[in-house]
Parts: C-alpha cells; sequence; structure tokens
C-alpha cells in the first residue's frame, strides 16, 4: 500500500513480514494481520504502524510534524536534499525498476528525490515523522509508507535493490547492530548508503555534548519551547560571529545558524530552530570513527566498501556480493 491506503501490487504486499515471528502478513493495505502468529498491526491515517506509541525518537516525530515543509526542496526552492542525496550515495537520478528501502525517513525530504527517480520506495521512521511524510509524498503512488523498528523491519530480507539511511544510526541505541541489519535487506549486487555523525576530539567538544546532560530529562515540549527563545535571541549575533570568523564563528553560540546559505530570514530562523532543537533533543547521540564504521560493512561481508568525510560527518557505500 502507499501512504493514501492505495492498493499497490501483489509482489509489493507480499514482501512484508510480522517483525514479532517474520510470518506472512495478510490484508496489508487495511489491517495488516500476521498469518502465523496472529498478531495485528493498527493503519492509522493511512499508515500501518508496526511500532508502540511513545518510543525514544519521540522528539523527532515533534520536529518534523512543526517543520514539516522546512527542508524539503519542493518546498523551501533550494535543491539541497537533491544534491547531498546524490553526491553522497553516487547512484543514477533514473532508478526505475529498483526497489529502494529508506530507513528513517523524518518528513521525506530525501523520499522526495527517490520518489522522482521512479523507483518503487518502501519508506519509513521509528517516529511519528512518518505522519509529516504522508502529508508532503503521499501523492505519490511509487510510495510505500509506514511506521516502524529499525532492529525489527517487517519486510522480507534480500529484497532491495537500493538501502539509505541518512540522519539516523547515531540516534540508535546500537548503531553497529542497527546497520547489520540494514544490510540483510539487499539483494546480492545491492548498494547500500549510510551516513553518521564523525567521532574526533573537535567534535565531542561541540555545544550539543556539553550541554545535553542538561536537558535530558526536560519535557520535549518545554525544551523546544525554551529552544525558540534561544533561537530568537542569538540567531543574529550568531550570524554576524559567521560572517567575522567563518566556521569558527558559527560554533561560538550554542545553536544552529544558516545565514551562509541565502536563505530568507525566515526560513534561516526555522531552520535554526529545528536544528537546534535536534542537537538537544535526541535520546542517542552516538558518534563513530572511520575504522567502526568500516569494521560495520566487513563484518557485513559487504565489498567496493567506501568510508569518507561527508555532510553529516562520515559517509559510507557498500555493495553485498552478486
Amino acid at each position: 500500500m502507499n501512504a493514501q491506503g492505495t492498493e499497490t501490487t501483489a509482489d509489493s504486499r507480499d514482501i512484508f513480514r510480522c517483525p514479532r515471528c517474520g510470518g506472512g502478513l495478510t490484508d496489508v493495505r487495511d489491517f495488516p494481520k500476521c498469518a502465523s502468529c496472529r498478531r495485528e498491526f493498527p493503519v492509522v491515517n493511512g499508515i500501518p504502524r508496526f511500532v508502540e506509541p511513545g518510543n525514544y525518537c519521540d522528539s523527532f516525530g515533534l520536529q518534523w510534524n512543526r517543520h514539516r515543509k522546512a527542508q524539503l526542496d519542493k518546498f523551501n526552492g533550494f535543491h539541497f536534499s537533491r544534491d547531498r542525496l546524490f553526491a553522497q550515495t553516487g547512484w543514477p537520478q533514473d532508478l526505475r525498476g529498483q526497489r529502494v528501502l529508506e530507513a528513517g525517513s523524518g518528513a521525506g525530504r530525501f523520499t522526495q528525490i527517490l520518489l522522482e527517480t521512479g523507483a518503487e520506495v518502501y519508506s519509513f521512521d521509528y517516529s511519528r515523522a512518518v505522519d509529516a511524510n504522508r502529508e508532503n509524498n503521499g501523492q505519490a503512488s511509487n510510495l510505500l509508507l509506514f511506521q516502524a523498528d529499525i532492529y525489527h523491519i517487517p519486510l522480507e530480507k534480500g529484497s532491495f535493490d537500493k538501502v539509505l539511511c541518512l540522519g539516523v544510526l547515531q540516534h540508535t541505541p546500537d548503531p553497529s547492530a542497527a546497520f547489520a541489519g540494514l544490510a540483510q535487506y539487499l539483494k546480492p549486487g545491492g548498494q547500500i548508503v549510510i551516513d553518521v555523525y564523525r567521532k574526533s576530539l573537535v567534535s565531542l567538544m561541540h555545544w550539543k555534548y556539553l550541554l545535553r546532560p542538561l536537558f535530558r530529562r526536560m519535557d520535549r515540549q518545554r525544551l523546544y519551547a525554551l529552544m525558540e527563545k534561544w533561537v530568537d535571541r542569538m540567531i543574529v549575533p550568531a550570524a554576524v560571529f559567521r560572517k567575522m570568523l567563518g566556521p569558527l564563528g558559527a560554533r561560538l553560540l550554542p545553536i544552529a545558524e544558516y545565514s551562509h546559505l541565502g536563505l530568507s530570514a525566515e526560513l534561516n530562523r526555522e531552520w535554526a530552530l529545528l536544528d537546534t532543537f535536534d542537537m538537544y533533543a535526541p535520546a542517542f547521540d552516538l558518534p563513530q570513527t572511520s575504522g567502526s564504521v568500516e569494521r560495520w560493512f566487513a563484518r557485513a561481508g559487504l565489498t567496493a566498501v567506501s568510508v569518507e568525510k561527508g555532510y553529516n560527518g562520515l559517509v559510507a557505500r557498500g555493495k553485498k556480493k552478486a
């Protein structure tokens, strides 16, 4: 089914699996039920839900539903998401006939670009961000959207030509295990691309790691309100510091700020608030070294592996043996 609850091909429905026992699911379009263990899963707002309400990703559901359009190219008039996706993956812009799994969609900034390639896109998030993605991209007939746990993906392994996971793994309790699970969904010859925050002495001195302990127990709605006050008070001096001192100046205050990207004042504030909240709110933030990421790919038996600095810290690519 797609995000609007529209029936897709039998093949599309047939690759859904029960996240508890691995059995086949019946009636995925309206009310998924496992043919083996008989567990039932609700469909809410046109989206199959394979998780219980409330989890460690609740802050992402809050931020992406409040800032649903902010980072989507088709709404903001830029092409940041398109450029980042193709630069990091190296994939062609025509993926017709291929099946792509997107793990951790957020509001769908990369979902939009994947859909435009013509691929059949299976996209999920652990949080209620899937509702924002449905609002943004739900009209696409080649989108199959669902809410699921990255450790228990309700799909048949070995079913995807490509797997994409950007901006997600560092926010899981065990990034290594999350990656290992994702790699199992590749077909022989399939490609996986991930990114993750880079672990270094400099990165660990970032404001978010110094201040996050103060906010760990704060209600996320209250934290959002506090970050809004921070941004409104600091965004102008942050822009001045950036202009005077470049990237170093941008790190002097404990907020995100993007005046150098040519955004309007309104959009700059929205991105600043979105990313400042994103700095302090996640339950987990586990950056990785290039060596640790290389070991993930080696343990998964992947070939043609590359790990390099990228937009989000480290970007890594690999291929399953044919």
